[in-house]
């Protein structure tokens, strides 16, 4: 395994073509980086310098070395950087992923609000991915806390998580459809009723327990359209095209000739946001977590 000591040694006489000029700016005297350097090419098996008295000149496999190396040290500066600061909760950046619902339904609004008057210099990453994505970017380090439409599997000891928002659904339909009259619908008036839904795929687990939510109720919709995006779904549900079945933190967004109505009795299906963290969460995670108590 390379040692970080011995590259940033490599980088400074590369850098000033002399161990001499080398050893000054490190504050070392210049036998042991001499050795140092040696070593490392010893250690890779190949000349990194070509050497010419007491200048030194890098050869070509030395000079894409170079590159690789301040590369690699970059990096664990700013990965030591960010694990000092992140300790401290003073500051750092958090990557959060994110259902779309959870915008909707004010959770991240709350979450980061509280983090912006704690940690005002965090810098925020957000990334819309579907829950089973965020569960393996958690595992991989590639976000610190996800909003997701459920939470992980029992077994999964890797991660955590509590419900942090639940909501209902409320039926969206054009302002002149004969349902439109602020009562409960019924299953029997929505039962082959023309309905404007999500795709597929971009939430099978989603529609699939929509589907079955509707038939326990007793009533199956006639998927007429689609629309990638929910505030899509309302344009169409306003111009007349279907009704619709949305989370009722969307109803402050919706146009101008959308309605609202409960859905029958029997629908039992409600909207919910879990927070996830890896096991031992960063404490700014655990900032973003204390904004937000379970549901």
């Amino acid at each position: 395994m390379l040692d970080l000591q011995q590259l940033h040694y490599f980088v400074a006489v590369a850098e000033t073509q002399s161990i001499a000029r080398a050893s000054e700016r490190l504050h070392i005297s210049q036998s042991p980086l001499s050795r140092q350097v040696i070593a490392l090419e010893e250690r890779l098996g190949l000349a990194l310098f070509a050497r010419s008295g007491k200048r030194l000149k890098l050869t070509q496999a030395g000079q894409r070395f170079l590159e690789e190396c301040r590369l690699l040290l970059s990096a664990s500066a700013r990965l030591e950087s960010r694990v000092r600061e992140e300790a401290a909760g003073r500051a750092g950046s958090v990557a959060i992923g994110h259902v779309e619902s959870a915008l909707h339904a004010g959770v991240l609004r709350k979450a980061l609000r509280a983090l912006r008057r704690q940690s005002p210099v965090t810098e925020v990453q957000l990334q819309a991915a579907r829950s089973a994505a965020q569960f393996e970017a958690l595992r991989d380090g590639r976000i610190d806390i996800g909003f997701t439409h459920r939470a992980p599997p029992a077994s999964d000891d890797a991660l955590a998580s509590r419900r942090v928002a639940r909501e209902p659904y409320l039926l969206a339909l054009p302002a002149d459809h004969a349902l439109a009259t602020g009562r409960r619908a019924g299953a029997r008036a929505l039962d082959g009723a023309p309905f404007v839904f999500l795709p597929r795929q971009a939430t099978p687990e989603g529609r699939a327990q929509m589907l079955e939510a509707c038939r326990r109720a007793g009533f199956t919709p006639a998927i007429r359209h689609e629309a990638a995006e929910p505030s899509t779904v309302l344009e169409l549900v306003a111009c007349g095209l279907g009704l619709a079945i949305v989370q009722s933190g969307l109803k402050r967004l919706a146009p101008s000739g959308v309605a609202w109505a409960e859905l029958p009795r029997g629908f039992a299906l409600e909207l919910e946001v879990h927070a996830v963290t890896r096991r031992v969460p960063g404490a700014l995670a655990e900032r973003l977590l204390a904004a937000l108590p379970a549901v």
